[in-house]
């Protein structure tokens, strides 16, 4: 091949090419043997330093890639089911957001949302996925959950933590329940039912007057429910029955690269 007026074997070109590079650059040479142009070397040249600088670009991305394992999480927030004992005008709406360690990082998504504000109503039909779950007094949301996680060890792995909030007789947005779940483990879709509670004032007047001004007590940090520090001195109370019900569908990739295993919900 003729570079600026100089002759190097094509040999020496398959050295500095990675391996997988080798049909690509027989190709080119082909090209080149069959449309050559003595005066045209300087274009040539430049053609083929282009093909050699992408190629090592794109193996460079394949290293990056293989240097950490990735985590998919898709699904969404479909409902809030009460107590038989709740209140049928309840308008409800959720936020949610992500908990995870120091050693993770999102690439896609967004790790909290915002949900409509949704009326009770009653869902027609029995329950296949869990029948001990009354399909009367709830709440649809179907609020969509799509993120994606990168890290190299499992060591805080990501947690849901959803807050629950409602109207008070005034119009005031207080808290009806947090709650917080464990992303599975295993890939797959899965169903996930998580029971709320809320903090409540450590006494009977403090209560009546947190009802009365519309200041229910609310934890500062939302995900708060996903750690353990300070829960001890917490105290709380169910979140009037509320349970939430949340589908996820689980996808992970380069796992097994670092030596993990994928085990069946069954032997969990």
């Amino acid at each position: 091949i003729s570079m600026n007026n100089s002759t190097v074997s094509s040999s020496s070109y398959l050295d500095i090419l990675p391996s997988n590079s080798h049909l690509h650059l027989k190709g080119y040479q082909k090209h080149l043997q069959t449309n050559a142009d003595p005066l045209d070397a300087s274009t040539s040249s430049n053609a083929f330093v282009g093909i050699v600088n992408a190629t090592s670009a794109h193996n460079t991305t394949c290293r990056n890639n293989t240097s950490s394992f990735f985590l998919m999480i898709t699904g969404h927030v479909e409902s809030a089911h009460h107590a038989a004992s709740a209140s049928p005008n309840d308008q409800l709406y959720c936020r949610y957001s992500f908990s995870y360690g120091p050693d993770w990082e999102v690439v896609h998504g967004v790790s909290l949302g915002l949900s409509q504000i949704a009326r009770q109503g009653l869902i027609l039909g029995g329950s296949n996925e869990n029948s001990s779950i009354p399909n009367n007094n709830a709440i649809v949301w179907n609020f969509p959950i799509e993120i994606s996680f990168q890290s190299t060890s499992p060591h805080g792995w990501p947690r849901l933590a959803i807050s629950v909030y409602g109207f008070d007789f005034l119009g005031r947005d207080v808290i009806r329940g947090y709650s917080s779940l464990l992303i599975p483990l295993t890939p797959g879709r899965h169903v996930k039912w998580a029971k709320t509670y809320r903090p409540i004032s450590g006494s009977k007047c403090q209560q009546f007057v947190n009802w009365l001004l519309g200041t229910q007590p609310e934890y500062y940090d939302s995900k708060t429910v996903t750690r353990g520090e300070g829960r001890s001195v917490t105290r709380v109370v169910s979140g009037d029955g509320m349970m939430v019900k949340v589908v996820l569908t689980v996808t992970r990739k380069n796992f097994s690269s670092f030596g993990y295993t994928t085990t069946s919900s069954s032997q969990l």
